[in-house]
Formats: C-alpha cells, structure tokens, sequence
C-alpha cells in the first residue's frame, strides 16, 4: 500500500528518508532549500547506490492532506515550519519529528491538532551535493512504542531503513541528547571525527566528564537509565563512527548551530538546580572561539 508523504526541511536525512520511500513507490514530496537545491539532478547517491530523487518543492503546498509528515528541520526553525504547516492549512494523518535534543512538543501539537511522534536516530549523516553518506551505528533508529511509532517503523524499515518503536524511548532519547552534548560540539571544536575523539585519551577524559555532567544534570528533572550502561552504550555505539558532527558541518557550511538546544540546554538547568557544569560550559565557550575564527 503506497502512502502520501510530505517532508518538511529536505536536508540530509530528510532526502535520505525521501530517496529511500520514493524508491518503494510511496508518493514523496519534498520541501527545503539550499541543500535540496544543490541536488541539481533527478538522482542522488546514497552511499554510492543510486536513488530517483522525488519531487522537489521550494515552498510549502496549500490545503493538502498527507499520510505521513516528518519535520527533518534544524531545532532553530521548528517553530517556523509549525507556522507554515498551520497557515497552510496541511494535514498530516501522522506526524514525526525528527531532531536532536530535547523539546516541549505540547505547543506544536495543539496547533497541529494532531500528537507528533519523535524519532531518534543513531547515526550519522553528510551531504555533497547529490551525495549522501550515512555513517549508522548498532542502535539503528527509534520511535515510541505506540500505534504510531509502531506504523511509522513498519513504513521506514519497509523501505530499509531499520526503525524499531522501543519500550524504553523516553531513555534513549535522554541518551542521544547526553551524546549529541558529548560530541556535537567537540567534534567542531577538534575538527575530528568521532571515532579520533574517542582515541585521544585527553579528549576522552573530556568526553566522560561532559557525559557526568549532563547525566548529573538531567537526572533532576528526569529518569534516567544508570550511568555506567549508558557510558557503555555511547562507547559502543560511537568510538568506531567515522563522522563529522552535524556541528561541524553547520561551522563549515556558516550555518547556525543546534549548540543552544544541547550544551545550552543544559547550562540552562544548570542554573535552575545550582549545579556545577564546568565543561559544559567550557564547550560553549570553546565553540564560539572556533565559530568566531578566534
């Protein structure tokens, strides 16, 4: 059964998700800009297999109805996209999110009428043009364990792409904000992949004790798994990934960064709990040195 699918924000993982759905006769339309434009050709290679690209929009259509609606975008430009969705008036049957850190969907989802279902995605992702390289990891991609998340999994890994909805989501995705703090920024600060962080004892150490922070940190306002199988779990699954940050990429390109909603984030319970988060905020202040060529 095909489905009509609208993605919102066609980056990298965005035309990745498209690519993959288009390729298994789904109707895909894709809205972005500047990444989706420089995909000048009707394929993209991912992983150097070659995809038909689907349909390309620049703007957003208007009183349309979708099946499925992922929402790929930066952090930065949720509310945006929400707005635009709403005036547009687009209905999506189903709709997910995609992005890293932790947010509030409550306001979005009032003025979607409609639940938004998160993704977490371990893994990696670049674009070049029409080229696209995924670096995935052993946890693959998650989604809640709900009706929902359950059909949004079956759609995804139909087309190969491996999503599994996960009992204990709400965890996993606490882990992948503690990651993306971990390493998001280090990555841009170093200008090295993930899999050179983990090498260098020095960057290690920083690694673990940004880790120890923020699990001191979260673990006020939420339940976390424990400590040491989280630390084992983010070793597992990242100290082999052979990948740029999307940080780093974002510096690179002279794009915004996500460093508010990670790292920032945190500094921000740091205050209202009275905690001492040194190197988190050592990060941010290392990252505005590179970002400002200092």
């Amino acid at each position: 059964m095909t489905s009509k699918i609208l993605i919102c924000g066609a980056g990298a993982i965005g035309i990745f998700i498209g690519a993959k759905l288009y390729s298994r006769g789904h109707h895909v339309y894709m809205v972005g800009r500047r990444k989706l434009k420089a995909v000048n050709n009707d394929k993209v290679l991912i992983n150097n297999k070659s995809y038909n690209m689907p349909i390309k929009r620049y703007s957003f259509p208007k009183n349309e109805s979708y099946d499925f609606i992922f929402i790929t975008s930066k952090l930065y430009d949720l509310d945006k996209i929400v707005n635009i969705i709403y005036k547009n008036k687009i209905n999506g049957r189903i709709i997910a999110f995609i992005q890293n850190g932790l947010m509030d969907y409550s306001k979005f989802e009032r003025k979607l009428n409609n639940r938004i279902i998160p993704i977490c995605i371990f893994g990696g992702f670049m674009i070049e043009k029409n080229k696209i390289f995924n670096n995935p990891t052993q946890a693959g991609w998650k989604t809640e364990f709900s009706k929902q998340g359950k059909e949004i999994s079956r759609l995804l890994s139909n087309c190969g792409i491996q999503c599994k909805p996960a009992k204990n989501f709400n965890s996993l995705r606490l882990e992948k904000m503690i990651i993306n703090c971990c390493l998001n920024a280090l990555s841009a600060i170093k200008k090295k992949q993930f899999n050179v962080l983990f090498s260098e004892k020095n960057n290690l150490k920083r690694i673990y004790k940004i880790f120890d922070e923020c699990y001191q940190v979260l673990n006020k306002k939420y339940d976390l798994d424990e400590i040491n199988k989280m630390k084992k779990n983010m070793f597992n699954n990242w100290h082999n990934v052979k990948h740029y940050s999307s940080t780093y990429q974002d510096i690179v390109s002279g794009r915004k960064s996500e460093i508010d909603f990670l790292n920032g984030y945190i500094i921000k319970l740091v205050k209202k709990y009275k905690i001492n988060a040194k190197e988190n905020l050592n990060v941010i202040k290392n990252f505005e040195m590179v970002k400002n060529g200092v």
